[in-house]
C-alpha cells in the first residue's frame, strides 16, 4: 500500500532487476520483477529495471572494472536476465544448471549461451582442462 501510494504522488518505481522468481533451497520464490508487478498494475505505472539485464549495468561494472566486454564473461542461472544482459552487453555467456533454467528452457530461447555447465563449480574444473559432465 505504502509503495502504490507513494507511486501515485509522483514516486518513480524502480526495481533492482526483472527476475520473475529465485531458487531457494526447497524450490523458487518470488523475486523482483513478481513483487513490483502488482504495484505496476495497480498504479498503471511501468517499473524501471536498474539491474539485469539492463545493459547500463554491464557497462558500468565493465567500466569500474576497467574491463573490455570482450575480456569479461557473464555467468548465471537465467536465460531471460543473465544470459540475455551479458549477450547484450557483448560478453561471452555462462549458463549453470544449479539454478532457475533447464536444458529444456534453453530450447525455449531465441538465443543461446556460449557454454553451459552443471554448476559455478564446473568454471574450476573447466579453467584446469578438466571435463565436466555438462
Amino acid at each position: 500500500t505504502k509503495a502504490t501510494n507513494l507511486v501515485w504522488k509522483g514516486a518513480k518505481l524502480i526495481g533492482a532487476n526483472s527476475d520473475v522468481s529465485g531458487p531457494i533451497e526447497n524450490g523458487i520464490v518470488p523475486a523482483c520483477r513478481a513483487l513490483v508487478a502488482p504495484i505496476e498494475m495497480a498504479t498503471g505505472t511501468q517499473a524501471y529495471f536498474c539491474g539485469k539485464p539492463n545493459p547500463l549495468m554491464m557497462r558500468t561494472g565493465l567500466r569500474m572494472l576497467h574491463c573490455h566486454s570482450a575480456e569479461a564473461v557473464m555467468v548465471g542461472d537465467r536465460m531471460d536476465t543473465d544470459v540475455i544482459s551479458g549477450m547484450e552487453s557483448g560478453m561471452s555467456t555462462v549458463l549453470v544448471l544449479s539454478g532457475v533454467s533447464t536444458r529444456e528452457t534453453i530450447k525455449t530461447y531465441a538465443y543461446r549461451p556460449s557454454m553451459v555447465l552443471g554448476g559455478v563449480g564446473d568454471i574450476v574444473s573447466l579453467a584446469r582442462g578438466e571435463k565436466t559432465d555438462v
